[in-house]
């Protein structure tokens, strides 16, 4: 790449979906049957009531020893069966678990699969619980074939009150760099599976974050409603603050939690973490909130997936269990204004990189996210566009590799130099140069021990280096119903 202070753009802008042709929008739903959740505006309602979702995450896996086809609980969950397990989160204060169903193999997914779901709904039903089924994704018409006899066997099951379809498309789709306008496509035919074989029950895709807005746009995509997963302290007020202005759908936190093992993390914080998470959703206007998981996994892949359970792995009880059926009286969350760390989520103090993001007539687009990369592509971060457009990239290292978009709007990748105000600084003197998300630990940001949500705003003010890239151009979408 040239190093000069000139710029270097090779922007493309993608046609995604509507912008170029229409996806046929689908059809409207029936009135909701009698005792099936539905949506009525930015709320599920059940029984003409308003019903909030309290969801707990369950990992479920086939059991073939014998001659049926039986689901039982994840390996991990001990002592207990599932009806043991299904009577505590019910007493914990859960009325909702997401089913955790996708691992299963081509040949698993079919009739049999969907009397052994049925089997588990029943079991939820007489715990008084509802479930959320996360099911394989169905990526060719054969898998839809069976992951249609699948929502046979359940559709006059009350107990199932919606399919997930996809978990965290940006992590677990196969294809690097899908079209905006390619998951519209892939979303709608999987909503008509749903609307065709089981019309009472809703559908929803697991979004990790916002920058699954780059292909699998909440905004764009014809779910029944946008379900959001987030984790790590200093990102989720800011990314709920984002998703409960900017998508324009019902939104729900499908899964958060804080890791605990009673040393490092202690117990104690995590339920701190789950008042306040709840407290911010609602005050963000969602319409539901989920906890990962029910139990810890000893052999999780790192500290997260070990200790996010309401379990320890032995079985005992952690505290945020006893929090749960107290979340309704929670303190509720200020979201008037955005939160300390909005723009500079993870404190980076380096530099900014500034920019404008505006439409085809150069009218300012607020809520854009802006993502960028340093030169060999080893840290990422992203940020958010203001009213005016504007944005302050604020990062550690020189970005090179940028990507923006926004809530039913094109996408924009190119490669820019930024140009700075003043003497460019030397990469190799610029500290914590490789500092990502992965690595950075919340606690030194805590304004105080008793609150994981609360920081010290000092912290993540905008780094006075600044440079500077030419405004973005984003083309509107039209997103289907």
């Amino acid at each position: 790449m040239n190093r000069i202070k000139a710029f270097i753009i090779t922007a493309l802008l993608l046609p995604v979906a509507m912008g170029c042709h229409r996806v046929a929008e689908p059809q409207p739903r029936p009135t909701a049957a009698a005792g099936y959740v539905a949506v009525d505006g930015n709320h599920f309602v059940l029984a003409d009531s308003v019903w909030f979702p309290l969801m707990i995450n369950y990992c479920v896996q086939l059991d073939t020893d014998g001659s049926d086809t039986t689901l039982v609980a994840a390996p991990y969950y001990t002592p207990g069966t599932m009806a043991d397990h299904f009577a505590a989160i019910a007493a914990w204060g859960f009325n909702s678990v997401r089913l955790c169903a996708d691992r299963m193999a081509d040949a698993d997914v079919g009739p049999a699969l969907g009397h052994a779901l049925r089997c588990v709904a029943d079991l939820a039903e007489d715990n008084g619980l509802r479930l959320m089924v996360l099911l394989r994704t169905p990526w060719n018409r054969q898998q839809e074939q069976r992951i249609a006899t699948v929502l046979d066997s359940l559709a006059d099951c009350t107990a199932v009150w919606a399919y997930d379809f996809m978990n965290e498309p940006l992590y677990f789709d196969p294809e690097p760099d899908r079209t905006k306008n390619n998951a519209v496509k892939l979303a709608s035919r999987w909503r008509g599976l749903v609307q065709q074989h089981a019309p009472h029950q809703l559908f929803t895709i697991g979004q990790a974050e916002p920058i699954e807005v780059f292909e699998w746009d909440p905004a764009l995509l014809p779910v029944d409603f946008v379900q959001v997963h987030t984790y790590h302290p200093l990102r989720v007020a800011s990314e709920m603050w984002w998703y409960g202005r900017y998508v324009g759908r019902p939104w729900m936190v499908g899964e958060t939690s804080l890791p605990a093992d009673g040393d490092s993390v202690p117990t104690e914080w995590q339920a701190t973490f789950m008042r306040e998470s709840f407290a911010c959703a609602v005050a963000n206007g969602a319409a539901g909130y989920g906890w990962w998981e029910f139990q810890d996994f000893a052999d999780g892949v790192n500290f997260e997936a070990q200790y996010s359970g309401l379990r320890f792995a032995d079985g005992t009880v952690k505290p945020a269990a006893a929090a749960v059926a107290d979340l309704k009286n929670a303190k509720a969350a200020n979201a008037a204004e955005h939160p300390a760390n909005y723009y500079n989520m993870l404190a980076y103090s380096n530099m900014a990189i500034c920019g404008r993001v505006v439409d085809s007539r150069g009218n300012p687009i607020e809520g854009a996210v802006v993502r960028g990369w340093n030169d060999d592509w080893s840290v990422g971060m992203n940020t958010y566009t203001r009213a005016d457009g504007s944005f302050a990239l604020c990062c550690n290292d020189i970005c090179v590799h940028f990507e923006v978009s926004a809530p039913c709007y094109s996408r924009a990748k190119f490669n820019a130099h930024p140009m700075f105000e003043g003497a460019e600084p030397d990469p190799g003197s610029l500290p914590q140069r490789g500092r990502e998300y992965q690595s950075i630990d919340y606690k030194p940001y805590l304004l105080r021990e008793e609150s994981m949500l609360a920081f010290d705003t000092a912290l993540f003010a905008i780094p006075e280096l600044r440079a500077t890239i030419p405004t973005v151009r984003l083309k509107r979408l039209v997103a289907s119903r």
